[in-house]
């Protein structure tokens, strides 16, 4: 079935109403897209998420499964089209928006560079979304320094040496 197919029925499916079939099959999709589909679906996934519809742990295996296609298409990629996806987010799932952004700096390592693949990818969102980004950061290491501080500081600093490079940041696009 082609991803397209595959992420209409996760749409319509999102909200689940407790059906335990749904849910099982809401994450067999998301499994099937976790092992085959590109990188190019991120934004589509972000779509799905709303803070008053989705099922919180579908969501959870949701966002989890940006991560599993972040590390398997790459990371630069997958930061690309994550950054096309996170304006979707806000207003209406700005809290998942936190988590994922939870995710993102937990899933900051060596030889995993989400920090400053994320940064550099966001320079073509609007300022506004970006704003919006950086205030939530802000505080996520307001409100947990002993876990964000190093990490939400990276990430600014690494969006600052974007924003000033030669040229500026280049727009994102698909």
């Amino acid at each position: 079935m082609p991803d397209r197919k595959l992420l209409d029925e996760l749409y319509r499916m999102r909200d689940l109403d407790g059906n335990d079939d749904d849910l099982e099959r809401f994450n067999d999709i998301l499994n099937e897209l976790s092992h085959r589909a590109s990188a190019d679906i991120i934004p589509d996934l972000c779509r799905m998420l709303e803070d008053d519809v989705i099922e919180p742990s579908a969501a959870g295996d949701l966002l989890e499964t940006i991560f599993y296609i972040s590390d398997r298409c790459g990371i630069e990629e997958s930061m690309r089209y994550l950054a096309l996806g996170v304006p979707c987010l806000f207003p209406r799932a700005e809290g998942w928006a936190v988590r994922l952004h939870r995710m993102l700096l937990h899933a900051d390592r060596p030889g995993a560079p989400y920090i400053e693949a994320y940064s550099a990818a966001l320079c073509g969102i609007p300022a506004r979304a970006l704003r919006r980004v950086v205030n939530m950061l802000l505080d996520i290491k307001h409100k947990q320094p002993e876990l964000y501080a190093d990490k939400v500081n990276r990430f600014l600093m690494a969006l600052m040496r974007g924003e000033e490079s030669e040229g500026g940041c280049e727009p994102v696009r698909n």
